[in-house]
């Protein structure tokens, strides 16, 4: 059997990658926006006309996230995925790389680990009805007051660029620009200092959602759970939180919310602490 060749990819491989990859139309459409604008391009191995293989990743400021990298069954053990990644981080030049990884993919741990990225914490999908008014106003009062205010990634640059920094390890400005375009993004401030931001989408997702302070994480969730309802009527929600943020993941579960889906945050960043921070999707987090 002849080896699988290692091409850019066609809009029809990355389509029938991601109707392979996810059933619902919002990630769909994620996964071939990120494809298509993948910081090195989106690659795929293709077994004469198949494609059985893709990789493409996603630039931050300082870091790589690899979107995606998948190779089917039957094709692995052959360093393929090696390949698929080298070529999809060709000029990743010195920024770090990270990933988020589903749990029971023990192969695909063992490939991120022998390839110098720690794996760092579990990543929780939470995910139910979201809980009552009354129980959101409960959740929200907390010992702090804030402004909230939406999101206007242009004017709020340098402060969204400095608390992702602090939380999630790299900046996003690119990631705001779309993010506050296609979903209702609010930041909060004390005493006209930013302190953190949360975005609520028409899908019921929440993220991503950086705090300042641990302190703060309860009252931003409550208050993105509440934005869902208002904004879309929404009465279902799902998050992705790091085990490390352990105020929001208590919060959640209490709430009724249900642990539905582990992964874990792969980075070969020495040092990074996720718990002020709810990611956004698996391709983006």
């Amino acid at each position: 059997m002849n080896e699988p060749n290692i091409v850019s990819a066609k809009p029809s491989d990355i389509r029938a990658m991601a109707a392979k990859r996810y059933s619902d139309d919002a990630s769909r459409q994620l996964y071939a926006n990120l494809a298509e604008s993948a910081a090195a391009g989106c690659w795929i191995a293709r077994d004469v006309d198949e494609p059985v293989g893709i990789a493409f990743a996603h630039a931050l400021e300082t870091e790589w996230y690899v979107s995606e990298l998948y190779v089917e069954p039957s094709f692995r053990g052959a360093g393929l995925g090696w390949k698929l990644l080298r070529q999809a981080t060709a000029e990743s030049g010195e920024v770090s790389l990270g990933g988020v990884i589903d749990a029971d993919d023990l192969a695909s741990l063992a490939f991120f680990l022998r390839r110098g990225m720690g794996l760092h914490v579990p990543v929780l999908r939470v995910a139910g009805p979201i809980p009552s008014e009354e129980e959101l106003v409960a959740m929200a009062a907390g010992d702090y007051r804030f402004t909230s205010i939406p999101i206007a990634a242009d004017h709020m640059k340098f402060e969204l660029d400095a608390l992702d920094r602090e939380v999630r390890g790299s900046a996003r400005p690119t990631d705001h620009v779309a993010f506050a375009q296609l979903a209702t993004g609010t930041a909060f401030a004390i005493n006209d200092e930013l302190v953190g931001y949360a975005y609520a989408w028409p899908d019921g997702r929440i993220g991503p959602m950086v705090s300042a302070s641990g302190s703060y994480s309860v009252q931003f969730f409550a208050y993105a759970m509440a934005s869902l309802r208002q904004a879309y009527r929404a009465s279902w929600c799902t998050a992705l939180v790091p085990g490390s943020n352990a105020r929001v993941l208590r919060a959640a579960v209490r709430s009724g919310l249900k642990i539905e889906d582990v992964r874990i945050f792969a980075t070969d960043q020495p040092q990074i602490d996720l718990s002020r921070y709810i990611g956004f999707h698996p391709l983006a987090f």
